[in-house]
């Protein structure tokens, strides 16, 4: 069989589509006047519109149309006008009082084109890689793309099941199966993403069919550099943010080698962190909606990801709820107490919706996450260390993280209502070592199978906090 070669004008249409849709619905969300807007409309606006395209490919299937580009691009394309249309009428009812201007010196805006252009260069050295590479093994290959390919040709979203059920009824029922037995449950976002390119492109065999990872970097850094300028950080402090963020190299493999869910997760987790933050600083009803958009994204992406959005979604309960830190301390060590009470009588049930959950002093399962063994894996100490502070994954970034962590430790005779993407780093940091480190899942640190993959989802967030740490503490909230 013959593999037709992509289309330029539609894979290009299907890659700056949703981008449109996106910005266009993006400058609803954020309020006019803040520093910063655009590059995050921009940023934002790209994971904005892919996640749309994805619903309208549902919204196709569901309505039991063939799932094609042309509708589909259709309904994003009307989707993108009404956005125009309700920008152009209710953007000056948003209008925000107006910017000041930095003044920057010459030198200074040398400096931020010299790692503008730094930031270039190592993108553009991933665009060649992905532009060349097939599609690389392993997850992409098991988990991924196959459900997109099953798709393009069957022109609809196929069922999935693990291989004991396709086995049994399976084939007869037109199911297909993975050799990655779990696979066939995982959140499909990343598949329908793959999908939509592959509708534009017109083949679902192209190493062009990658370039959403690319694209998914350079709007993660313009997203980051755009808070930072409306958090008042100097235009030279935010593009070295960016630079840090983006120079990192394990950042760089999942920007080289599309495929994977990592990279979508981490921009999206790290988009609703910051989101939450700029929320404490000043309110915003379109910002509350990015959070719920960026956990509803995590949900979709990765099993990993359901939790990360619904610490989104604690995340903006608390903002809503603005309960002071004493209650809030009361609240957290009750619930402990709970938790510990649970495990040390053994709590065994079945939950609607989320499915046996089961608690004891040797195992842990929550739904479809365990079961797990309880001991303190001691193993694990090197790898992670070995991982955050002398493999070259990282760069310096955790010895910015310790001297930023020792910092704020200085001001803790001063206690103050912490910020909630601080405690969002700290409550994954605590999720990490307890799956790391007291789970049978360590050999998977021990390994570096998932360990670096999962120490990305926070990246973003954390660079973010680093290069707000310095803002004088009556303009700060962490």
């Amino acid at each position: 069989m013959t593999i037709p070669d992509p289309s330029p004008m539609g894979l290009g249409f299907a890659l700056c589509l949703p981008w449109l849709v996106g910005i266009a619905g993006a400058g609803l969300l954020f309020p006019t006047g803040r520093p910063g807007r655009k590059p995050i409309i921009v940023g934002v606006g790209y994971f904005l519109g892919i996640w749309l395209a994805t619903l309208v490919l549902r919204l196709t299937d569901l309505l039991g149309l063939t799932v094609g580009f042309t509708v589909p691009a259709l309904i994003l394309l009307l989707t993108g006008v009404l956005f125009t249309v309700l920008t152009h009428k209710y953007a000056s009812a948003h209008e925000g009082p107006a910017a000041g201007q930095e003044n920057t010196s010459n030198l200074t805006k040398f400096l931020a084109l010299l790692l503008v252009m730094m930031i270039g260069w190592r993108l553009f050295t991933d665009l060649g890689i992905v532009i060349e590479q097939p599609l690389f093994g392993w997850d992409a290959m098991m988990n991924w793309a196959p459900k997109a390919i099953v798709w393009f040709h069957q022109g609809q979203l196929t069922d999935f099941v693990d291989p004991s059920a396709w086995l049994l009824t399976g084939s007869e029922q037109g199911h297909y199966t993975l050799g990655n037995g779990p696979a066939a449950t995982y959140p499909e976002m990343v598949p329908l993403i793959y999908l939509w390119h592959m509708l534009g492109a017109g083949t679902w065999d192209s190493p062009l069919l990658q370039l959403p990872w690319v694209l998914a970097a350079i709007n993660l850094g313009l997203a980051v550099y755009g808070f930072l300028r409306m958090r008042h950080v100097p235009m030279l402090v935010s593009v070295l943010g960016c630079y840090v963020l983006l120079s990192l190299p394990y950042l760089n493999v999942h920007t080289a080698i599309g495929g994977y869910a990592d990279l979508w997760l981490a921009c999206a987790f790290g988009i609703g962190g910051i989101t939450l933050h700029q929320l404490e600083v000043k309110p915003s009803r379109g910002m509350t909606l990015v959070v719920l958009f960026m956990a509803l994204m995590c949900m979709q992406l990765k099993n990993p990801g359901i939790i990360l959005g619904l610490i989104l979604l604690l995340g903006i309960t608390r903002i809503w709820i603005g309960l002071s830190w004493r209650s809030e301390l009361l609240i957290l060590l009750a619930t402990a107490s709970i938790i510990a009470i649970g495990f040390g009588l053994g709590l065994n049930i079945n939950l609607a919706g989320v499915g046996p959950v089961h608690l004891s002093m040797k195992e842990f399962q929550l739904g479809l996450f365990g079961p797990y063994d309880f001991s303190f894996r001691v193993d694990a100490t090197q790898p992670v260390i070995r991982s955050l502070f002398a493999m070259g994954n990282w760069h310096l970034l955790w010895y910015l993280a310790a001297i930023g962590i020792g910092w704020k430790l200085t001001g803790i005779a001063r206690p103050q209502r912490p910020g909630t993407l601080a405690l969002i780093l700290i409550s994954v940091s605590i999720l990490y070592f307890i799956v790391f480190f007291l789970s049978s899942y360590y050999y998977h640190a021990v390994s570096f199978i998932t360990l670096n993959r999962a120490i990305l989802y926070v990246v973003p967030g954390l660079v973010f906090w680093i290069f707000t740490l310095w803002i004088p503490q009556d303009e700060n909230i962490t």
